[in-house]
């Protein structure tokens, strides 16, 4: 025990080092395993409540039957403890009379459809109105009552079409979604938008009638699990037992043949499980770099340790100690460096976790990490000592080797297996589990392996760049460098080279995957707006008045009214998303990064406001409407703005005052059960009309029209062709480009540009229109007024959170939101980067200081020929430079590469999908230069303090020359 105290006082500052690097290393590991572990459950909740309604619920559908209330206690007996709420849906009713603007079907009728929904006011809330109190009321969706021309308290007439009954029901109410992303809405899909995809059927109609879901009625159930504290595994058993409850949902609910089941829940537990492997795996790199590092640092800690002790491991040797003698020697010094870290860091970084995260536990899993780290400690202190020994003169007399995997060219084989890393990660498409290791392996490792390239690299190329800097710097005068050069090149290791190659590689790699998730949270969020700020109307269709009240707003720009709808592409593949904006007007306001439009979004928006030409409206002019009988007269303008002019009469004709431009025409609604003569004067336009039939009605020699329930009053020249932009994805699954399935109509559209993605919708298959040309191109053939949808806005207007009705879709606020998946691979990296940095400074002390003193014999030897303490000074600060230097940039070269083709692969939404668009990787020069930049500084003030040190022990060393022989 003597021997070993003594032996350590006398190594004190490199056993001191070894301890710090060994309690950083178990500090640093604990801590990411422990921050793994409480990092995983953020990211499963926001992932799931991030996910598509479908992708959390189950929806059945089936026939109720002779007895549906068998029926519904079946489906909800089998899906029990699930919360499940019931639809019933009528089939065969049309709507009589007046039917607004609903485009009826080829035999001109216009289907309702009637619903009966379950705990509907929990999830509406009303817009008009009261809920219905009994069966002779109903209550509809805002977009179906616009769509019809129905307010609260007018009637609603019913036709079942298989008998020809017509029964009357009274409009108590309109309702709209408190929440439009609430799964309880796959009930009643047409509630958006107030139409059916492709029918001329609208509604929702809700109605507690029983008589509505007699005959040829259906029935859905909509199946809610407790998600509320949602984990992977939880998912996946919950997905996996409403999978094998919706596969024998036939036999034990007696719905037969009748049911389909549809769930979205085995593709979100199938991308929670890809997101949270990517995350493993991520996770697993940090600590990869830390074990790599910390690795070195003590296996270099040991060699100097084993270096200078050189002569007296070789008096050991002659006295007749054996290697298992020495190895207990330093297995004893070892455990004595090795258990008090392994005791202080695992409650030392779960205590600093617990500050920020208060629910981290020290499990099993952080003790283990500890205990491999504190295994893998031992062997790296104790291997020097098992080195087969000679004689004492052999030992004392040995010159330094080259490393031994150096020798072997493992050094080359990590460069090897580096580039395949990388020319796999350039094709890779989706994380693998490879083996059952719960991570991926290419993911995981391929950072450490180019990390691990650029120290291997820096010390290949050591001795090239020295003996050039040498015959550099022996042209002229500076002998401190030529010296400084030519003790670098004869260094059997290079540790401070490879500490900072491995720090600077790291800090790269944090900073550049920061910079990349950051700038791909942005291009996300102008993906998805498309403009600074997006209102989305909850009921689908604006109110009376809305432009003039968003237009108001403090700070507001232009704000520019807009819809979408879905285009029909080949069979076997989902609809495409149309997006209809008047492309002059949003000039200025959609945003878009270039490689989504092909350049400047405002380029690709002139370009359809070109092809569409000018607007075919004419301007409201004062005049008269006269008519034979009751009719209500509205103009419609562009834009999907309409104006009620009033209800005019025999003998009350209704006067019109001058109103602005775009007018496209008058929709006519006859209030009376005979044909109404209708007319306006004043107008400089000579009008057609549209029957509800789609039949052209030419008016009159004195303009006069007759109206059968309802009349379209359009111009006579029809408008252009529509211009519209459409993304390549959209164009290979079109039948055909010359035209659209619009609102249930086809549409003429010629193709003016091909783009990657349209902004404001992350679907691949989608289509941008200049709404101008496309309402003035419905109105004028169909009769068709689009209510605009939402509305795009310029500039910073605030205010928005005391508007009703809307879902505010903020640039801003979406590019600063959180990211939890992504998020605690990024706080590993830079944990690990920190350190990285801890841990290389740690070693650029210990092997500076070593180095001082194994060349105090050299450094006394060139003094006493005549060079002067600050030439020998200056000469040990040119070695650190250069090796600090060259490690410094082959770390940055490798850490920018690792990045480039690491980070883009490493972003994912908050649903723990792919981003949209594809990330692309970014560098904070400043950030990455300045941590390289630091770690060279470190290098050189410890290479300062050792030199001056060693200069002024220059006296002492010199009288102790030849002491050793």
């Amino acid at each position: 025990m003597a021997l070993i105290v003594r032996r350590a006082a006398a190594a004190r500052g490199l056993l001191a080092a070894a301890a710090a690097v060994m309690l950083a290393a178990v500090l640093l590991l604990a801590g990411l395993t422990a921050y793994a572990t409480v990092s995983a459950g953020a990211g499963v909740r926001a992932a799931v409540a991030a996910a598509d309604p479908a992708e959390r619920s189950v929806l059945v559908r089936g026939a109720p039957g002779a007895d549906p209330p068998a029926r519904d206690r079946g489906v909800r007996d089998a899906y029990a403890p699930a919360r499940v709420s019931a639809a019933r849906y009528g089939s065969g009713w049309a709507v009589r009379g007046a039917t607004g603007s609903a485009v009826p079907d080829s035999s001109g009728a216009v289907y309702a459809s009637m619903t009966r929904l379950d705990d509907l006011s929990r999830h509406a809330e009303l817009v008009s109105g009261r809920w219905p109190s009994g069966t002779r009321e109903v209550s509809l969706a805002q977009p179906a009552a616009a769509a019809l021309g129905l307010t609260s308290g007018t009637t609603l007439r019913l036709e079942d079409r298989r008998s020809g009954r017509v029964v009357a029901r009274r409009v108590s109410g309109i309702w709209r979604p408190r929440d439009a992303a609430d799964p309880y809405w796959l009930l009643t899909p047409d509630v958006a938008g107030g139409r059916r995809p492709q029918t001329a059927t609208y509604g929702p109609i809700v109605s507690s009638d029983p008589g509505f879901f007699a005959a040829g009625a259906s029935a859905g159930w909509l199946v809610e699990p407790d998600l509320t504290e949602p984990t992977i595994g939880l998912v996946r058993r919950t997905s996996e037992t409403l999978t094998a409850t919706g596969a024998d949902l036939p036999r034990t609910s007696g719905l037969g043949t009748s049911a389909t089941v549809t769930t979205g829940l085995p593709q979100l537990a199938d991308r929670l499980e890809r997101a949270d492997l990517v995350r493993r795996s991520t996770m697993v790199t940090p600590m990869l770099l830390i074990v790599v590092l910390g690795g070195y640092a003590l296996t270099l800690v040991a060699a100097l340790l084993a270096e200078s002790r050189r002569g007296e491991t070789a008096l050991l040797r002659a006295r007749g100690a054996s290697r298992r003698q020495l190895a207990g020697l330093a297995a004893a010094e070892g455990l004595a460096l090795v258990v008090p870290a392994a005791l202080i860091g695992p409650p030392a970084a779960t205590a600093l976790l617990r500050l920020r995260y208060p629910q981290t536990a020290l499990d099993a899993g952080v003790w283990l990490v500890t205990a491999l780290v504190a295994a893998g400690g031992m062997v790296a202190l104790t291997a020097p000592a098992l080195r087969r020994g000679g004689t004492y003169v052999a030992e004392t007399a040995g010159r330094n080797r080259l490393p031994a995997l150096r020798r072997a060219g493992l050094d080359l084989a990590v460069v090897a297996l580096a580039v395949l890393a990388w020319l796999q990660l350039r094709q890779y498409s989706a994380p693998t589990g490879a083996g059952g290791l719960g991570i991926d392996p290419l993911l995981a490792a391929a950072p450490t392996l180019g990390v691990l390239t650029g120290a291997v690299l820096a010390v290949r190329l050591l001795p090239p760049v020295a003996r050039l800097t040498a015959a550099r710097l022996g042209r002229g005068r500076a002998r401190a460098g030529l010296l400084g050069a030519w003790q670098a090149g004869r260094r059997a290791h290079a540790g401070p080279m490879v500490m900072l190659a491995l720090a600077v590689a790291a800090a790269t790699v944090s900073w550049c995957l920061a910079a990349t998730v950051q700038q791909s949270r942005a291009d996300q969020a102008v993906q998805r707006v498309g403009a600074e700020l997006r209102l989305v109307e909850a009921g689908g269709a604006a109110p009376p008045g809305r432009a003039e009240q968003l237009a108001a707003l403090p700070g507001a720009g232009a704000v520019v009214p807009a819809y979408r709808d879905g285009v029909p592409m080949t069979a076997g593949t989902d609809p495409a998303e149309l997006v209809a904006i008047d492309a002059a007007a949003a000039t200025g306001v959609v945003q878009a990064r270039r490689d989504a439009t092909g350049g400047a979004p405002g380029e690709l928006l002139a370009t359809l406001a070109a092809a569409a030409g000018p607007a075919p409206a004419a301007t409201l002019r004062a005049g008269r409407i006269s008519t034979s009988g009751p009719a209500r007269t509205i103009a419609v303008f562009t834009g999907g703005r309409r104006v009620d002019l009033g209800v005019s009469d025999r003998g009350r004709p209704v006067t019109v005052a001058a109103g602005s431009p775009g007018l496209l025409g008058f929709k006519v609604q006859s209030l009376d059960a005979a044909p109404v003569r209708w007319r306006i004067t004043g107008q400089d336009v000579r009008w057609r009309g549209l029957a509800q039939t789609g039949l052209t009605v030419q008016p009159a020699a004195d303009g006069t029209f007759e109206v059968t329930e309802a009349l379209t009053v359009t111009g006579p020249a029809p408008p252009r062709v529509v211009p519209v932009a459409v993304t390549r994805a959209a164009r290979e699954a079109l039948s055909t480009v010359g035209s659209l399935s619009i609102g249930g109509v086809a549409v003429r559209v010629t193709v003016v540009a091909t783009i990657d993605r349209v902004p404001g919708t992350t679907r691949s298959a989608a289509v941008l229109v200049d709404r101008t040309a496309l309402d003035a191109r419905l109105f004028w053939s169909f009769g068709i007024v689009r209510d605009t949808g939402e509305w795009w806005i310029g500039g910073r207007p605030t205010g928005t959170g005391g508007l009703s009705g809307l879902r505010v879709l903020d640039r801003r606020e979406l590019a600063s939101g959180a990211d939890p998946f992504g998020s605690a691979a990024r706080i590993a990296l830079f944990g690990a980067a920190l350190g990285a940095m801890l841990l290389a400074a740690a070693g650029i002390a210990a092997d500076a200081r070593a180095t001082a003193r194994h060349r105090a014999v050299e450094l006394a030897v060139l003094h006493t020929l005549g060079a002067g303490p600050r030439l020998l000074a200056r000469s040990l600060v040119v070695e650190q430079a250069l090796l600090a230097g060259l490690g410094a940039l082959a770390g940055l070269g490798v850490g920018l590469l690792v990045a480039a083709t690491m980070a883009p692969l490493l972003v994912l939404t908050p649903a723990a999908a792919r981003p949209v668009p594809d990330a692309l990787p970014q560098v904070l020069w400043g950030r990455t230069l300045g941590s390289a930049a630091l770690l060279v500084a470190v290098a050189l003030a410890v290479s300062v303090i050792t030199a001056g040190s060693a200069t002024r022990r220059l006296p002492a060393a010199r009288l102790r020359l030849g002491a050793d022989r």
